[in-house]
């Protein structure tokens, strides 16, 4: 009972949250749902232990999300000057080329492959900060980028004829990254376009 109220009150100066459920419905998605929520996948998984993020949500499925605390203003270093930010992230995708997909995820090829000419613009599909640019001959993904989007989620993108941003460059969503090629073990342009979050590949159709 003491415990209890000691942990609703914080301890230490540490604040908790009481968790929801939400009950999935048609067409909802992992990503999805934690943008409704305000929080991010890699929180979603980790307040569902045993969801899986390789399979596709069951309508009828109920889901533990920690609820959302109210927002809280920050300086901004102006006098007298604030601005609320939410507690949680809310975040958007894009789709990284706009192409024909050839490849759908699965256990054999746990990513997406988009074929375009070569030169097509690759976008970043969230914002964040290049981890890797480089030519990657051992394991065949050619040129490769990836990058970390700060919440647990990388994002890599394989086979670009032209790496446009270097490591430690920080990139916009949407932002032009690369261009489509066909470098490493590939047999047509085309970008494979692979997504991790807490060190586990998911199925990058499950952010839009």
């Amino acid at each position: 009972m003491w415990r209890f109220l000691i942990l609703s009150l914080g301890l230490a100066g540490l604040s908790f949250c009481a968790a929801a459920t939400v009950t999935v419905k048609p067409g909802d998605t992992l990503y999805g749902i934690a943008k409704r929520q305000g929080v991010t996948l890699n929180t979603l998984l980790a307040n569902n232990r045993g969801l899986n993020p390789q399979l596709a949500l069951k309508v009828g499925q109920v889901l533990q999300v920690p609820s959302r605390a109210p927002a809280r203003p920050v300086a901004t270093g102006s006098a007298g000057g604030a601005t609320v930010r939410a507690a949680g992230i809310r975040v958007t995708a894009v789709v990284p080329v706009q192409g024909r997909l050839t490849s759908s995820y699965s256990a054999a090829h746990p990513g997406l492959d988009l074929a375009a000419p070569i030169g097509t613009p690759v976008l970043a599909a969230r914002g964040g900060r290049v981890t890797e640019s480089r030519f990657d001959g051992r394991t065949g993904w050619g040129w490769t980028i990836v990058v970390d989007h700060g919440d647990g989620m990388t994002s890599r993108y394989s086979h670009n004829s032209a790496n446009l941003v270097w490591a430690g460059q920080f990139v916009k969503t949407g932002e032009v990254i690369a261009r489509v090629g066909s470098t490493g073990n590939s047999t047509g342009p085309h970008l494979d376009f692979r997504v991790m979050v807490g060190g586990r590949v998911i199925n990058p159709m499950s952010l839009y």
